[in-house]
C-alpha cells in the first residue's frame, strides 16, 4: 500500500496552488525546493502544521543539506523558496531568521570562504585560574558552582552553554552506562548527536545524580527557565573574566580589528575544538577526517566551520 502525503505536504501544495506571487518558472522552482525540505521536516520533526515552523527548522535542514555536499548557492535558493513557503502560511507563530541572522546566530555559513575573525579559546591556564577562583565561592554560591560545571562540560566536550544547562539526569545516567552524552531536543539545531564522555565530567555527573530528582534537570531547579540560569551563569563569568585573563591569551585572541575577543563560554568549545583537532591528527587522522568528527561532536553539519574555530588552521 503506498503511503500518501504527510499532513504538512498537502499543506504545501494546497499553498502553492492558491497563490499567484511571481512567474511560473519561481513557483516551479520554489515547489520543488520546498519539497524536498517538508519531507525532512516530515522525517526529522514529525511536524504536522507549518505554522510552526521556525529558526531550529531552518538551521537543521541548511546542516542537512551541507553535509550532503550542495552548493552554496543551491541552498540560498532553498532557503528563500521556505520563506515563500512562509510568507503564505496563516498566522505562523515565528518569524525566520535572515541569511546573515543565520550567520551571526546560528554559525550557518552560505559564502564559498568562511571568514575567520579571530580565535576566542582559552589558554590552559587561564581556564585553570577560573576554576580556582570560582572553587573559592561555590561554598556561598550555587551560581559559582554551576558555572563551573557548566564551564567544564563545554571545555571537554564541547557543548554549548545551554545544551549544558539543560542535561537531565536521565541523559546524565546513560551517559555513564554507554560513555557517550545524547544531545536531544535541547541542542541550537534541533538535531540529535552523541559526544564522548570525558573523564572530567564522568567524575561530575557520579557526585551530581544522587542530588537530583527522578526527572529533574542537574542544574535547572524547579520553578525556574533554563534561559535564566544560563543568563546568570554567563554574567559570573563576564564578572570575573578580567580577573584570570593573561598576556598570553589576550595575544591569542586578537582579531581582524584588533581588539581581544573576551573569555567566554562559547570561547571554551573553541578550546575544545582545537584539542580535540589536535589529538585526533595526532593519531594518525588527516584534516578532514578529524574534521568529520569533531563537526559532529560540535553539532555543525559542515566541515569548514571547524576552520573557524581553529583560526583559519
Amino acid at each position: 500500500m503506498t503511503k500518501g502525503n504527510s499532513a504538512i505536504m498537502n499543506q504545501t501544495v494546497k499553498l502553492f496552488k492558491h497563490t499567484r506571487s511571481g512567474s511560473y518558472a519561481t513557483r516551479d522552482r520554489y515547489l520543488k525546493s520546498c519539497k524536498t525540505f517538508v519531507n525532512f521536516l516530515d522525517e526529522n520533526f514529525k511536524m504536522k502544521n507549518l505554522r510552526n515552523l521556525q529558526d531550529k527548522h531552518l538551521v537543521a535542514f541548511a546542516e542537512y543539506r551541507q553535509a550532503e555536499g550542495i552548493s552554496d548557492k543551491t541552498l540560498k535558493n532553498d532557503l528563500g523558496a521556505i520563506r515563500y513557503l512562509h510568507d503564505m502560511v496563516p498566522n505562523a507563530k515565528y518569524e525566520l531568521a535572515s541569511n546573515q541572522q543565520l550567520k551571526q546566530e546560528y554559525d550557518v555559513y552560505l559564502d564559498k570562504t568562511i571568514a575567520v575573525t579571530g580565535d576566542r579559546g582559552w589558554t590552559n591556564g587561564e581556564y585553570k585560574e577560573m576554576q580556582q577562583l570560582l572553587s573559592t565561592q561555590t561554598s556561598n554560591s550555587r551560581v559559582a558552582a554551576i558555572t563551573s560545571d557548566v564551564m567544564m562540560i563545554s571545555r571537554t566536550m564541547g557543548l554549548r552553554v545551554s545544551e549544558a544547562v539543560c542535561m537531565r539526569r536521565s541523559q546524565a545516567e546513560k551517559a555513564l552506562r554507554t560513555g557517550h552524552y545524547e544531545v536531544l531536543g535541547e541542542a541550537k539545531n534541533g538535531m540529535h548527536r552523541s559526544v564522548p564522555l570525558s573523564p572530567e565530567v564522568r567524575q561530575l555527573l557520579t557526585t551530581r545524580i544522587p542530588h537530583i530528582a527522578r526527572g529533574g534537570r542537574l542544574f535547572v531547579s524547579e520553578g525556574e527557565k533554563a534561559h535564566q540560569v544560563v543568563n546568570r551563569i554567563e554574567k559570573h563569568l563576564e564578572r570575573h573574566r578580567e580577573a584570570v585573563e593573561t598576556s598570553e591569551g589576550a595575544l591569542k585572541r586578537i582579531n581582524l580589528s584588533n581588539e581581544v575577543n573576551p573569555l567566554t563560554f562559547h570561547g571554551l568549545r573553541y578550546s575544545y575544538v582545537q584539542d580535540r583537532m589536535t589529538n585526533l591528527q595526532a593519531q594518525g587522522l588527516n584534516w578532514k577526517a578529524a574534521a568529520k568528527i569533531v563537526t559532529q561532536e560540535v553539532g555543525h553539519g559542515r566541515l569548514e566551520v571547524i576552520k573557524v574555530y581553529t583560526n583559519g588552521k
